[in-house]
């Protein structure tokens, strides 16, 4: 499939978790669940989790506190969070860890090379407005890669302090050209039928 089309479903994965009623997101969660099985998947999941298991704590936290309502733990009184905001930061968290389980299906099984070609691609509308998807391709391939390859320190601090690579600069990047074919045409059209399902 095309790269193209690849983010073209994620986008409308995206949609239909984020405006999908409670019963739908459940439906959702245990059709994506099944694409969990394979190892590859499922390391890119929980990849994607550990690195933003704090900004789904916080955006949890900042639900069950901000929201009033009835408290959900009576004996903590004031430090008690509310049934309500219980229930929407649970539901805020969920619909994420969705479209992260989405996100992690991409990545899994499309190659960064076809990745970039189909932003590459996405971003030709843009072209009319001045902006250069060639040099766009470029840097984000440059610096996927060099984010690659980096030495990670062990904190922070030496990352800051550590001088920069004399390495040379790569002179070209090469992306392979995939055409376009009926039966991305056909994905993408299968794709807003079920969007539009689950949107009604």
């Amino acid at each position: 499939m095309h790269p193209l089309a690849r983010i073209l479903l994620w986008c409308g994965w995206a949609v239909a978790v984020e405006r999908a009623a409670p019963p739908l997101l459940a439906i959702l969660a245990a059709a994506s669940a099944t694409a969990f099985l394979f190892a590859s998947s499922r390391a890119q999941l929980l990849r994607l989790l550990r690195r933003t298991r704090w900004l789904l704590a916080v955006l949890f936290i900042a639900h069950a506190y901000a929201l009033p309502g009835a408290a959900a733990w009576p004996a903590l009184e004031w430090a008690s969070p509310s049934v309500e905001g219980v229930q929407a930061g649970g539901l805020r968290v969920a619909r994420l860890v969705l479209l992260l389980a989405g996100l992690a299906l991409l990545l899994a099984y499309t190659a960064r090379p076809r990745l970039i070609y189909g932003l590459y691609t996405l971003a030709r509308p843009l072209a009319a407005l001045g902006f250069d998807r060639r040099a766009f391709a470029v840097r984000l391939g440059l610096t996927l890669d060099y984010v690659e390859h980096a030495p990670k320190p062990t904190r922070w601090l030496d990352a800051l302090r550590a001088p920069i690579p004399d390495a040379e600069t790569p002179v070209s990047y090469r992306l392979d050209v995939e055409p376009w074919q009926s039966r991305d045409s056909a994905a993408i059209l299968v794709g807003l039928l079920l969007l539009g399902c689950a949107l009604a």
